[in-house]
């Protein structure tokens, strides 16, 4: 059954949404108009609908209501580069809560990060306050102390000092279905998105590694994240209010690059 209609009234005939379709699923047909060729071909990214500038085109899956207008202004290329390159590993935070709102809408960015084929097979797991937060830490120590695999970190932890978790007032990890292989990627890109949009709104971010790492060999941390059955969790974040700001970018190591290689 054909999910994809065409206006031909409304149709410019320039055939961009063949151009743009990953799947091969437009072809042009009579009349020179598009048209569904190749039916259970389809992966729902949207890129038909989005590059219709006569609104041509609609599609059975993908009701016209979600989709978003593109901003009338986009930041330059310096603003866009200056966010990059200011963004730092943010391991110090206010007591100060983050609004609910803030939260849903940096979830919201972060679901629209591009996925293997559109798959979208992200589940993303929300924790708050500095208590449920601190109970996590304590968790992914009690681990990292039974392994004996980080002396140093565990003599910092007795001393008060969180290493883990850093005190931040929320967590976000991602996970998605444990056979699913593009998990790892999917997951990274996402919180990518997301970390960059927190940064934005100035609030900080730092990736939490061991909460990370040990969530896929610990049942009781997994149990602690209330993971779903047959998920594994790729990556996650601390998140907070920044108890400072940092005026400078540090340097980086030289460009390691090839250029065209092969070629003589």
């Amino acid at each position: 059954m054909s999910q994809i209609a065409i206006d031909t009234d409304r149709c410019r005939k320039d055939l961009a949404c063949i151009a743009v379709c990953p799947s091969g699923t437009l072809a042009a047909g009579p009349g020179g108009y598009p048209m569904e060729a190749a039916e259970n071909r389809c992966i729902l990214c949207g890129h038909c609908v989005a590059i219709c500038g006569s609104g041509a085109i609609t599609h059975s899956g993908l009701p016209a209501g979600p989709f978003l207008p593109i901003p009338r202004k986009l930041p330059t290329p310096e603003l866009v580069d200056g966010l990059l390159l200011s963004r730092r590993s943010v391991r110090e935070f206010k007591a100060q809560p983050v609004a609910h709102e803030t939260l849903a809408t940096l979830l919201d960015i972060a679901r629209r990060a591009p996925t293997a084929s559109n798959s979208q097979n992200l589940h993303w797991i929300v924790v708050t306050g500095r208590e449920s937060v601190h109970a996590l830490a304590e968790e992914t120590v009690r681990f990292i102390r039974a392994s004996g695999s980080h002396p140093a970190g565990i003599a910092r932890w007795d001393t008060g000092n969180d290493f883990v978790l850093r005190g931040a007032p929320v967590v976000i990890a991602a996970c998605t279905p444990t056979p699913y292989e593009w998990g790892r990627q999917d997951c990274a890109i996402a919180l990518t998105y997301m970390e960059l949009a927190a940064t934005a709104r100035g609030l900080g971010v730092c990736w939490a590694g061991y909460l990370t790492r040990v969530a896929a060999l610990h049942e009781p941390l997994r149990r602690a994240l209330a993971v779903p059955q047959g998920y594994t969790v790729h990556g996650a974040l601390m998140l907070g209010h920044r108890k400072f700001t940092y005026p400078r970018i540090p340097p980086r190591k030289p460009l390691s690059v090839q250029w065209n290689p092969g070629q003589a």
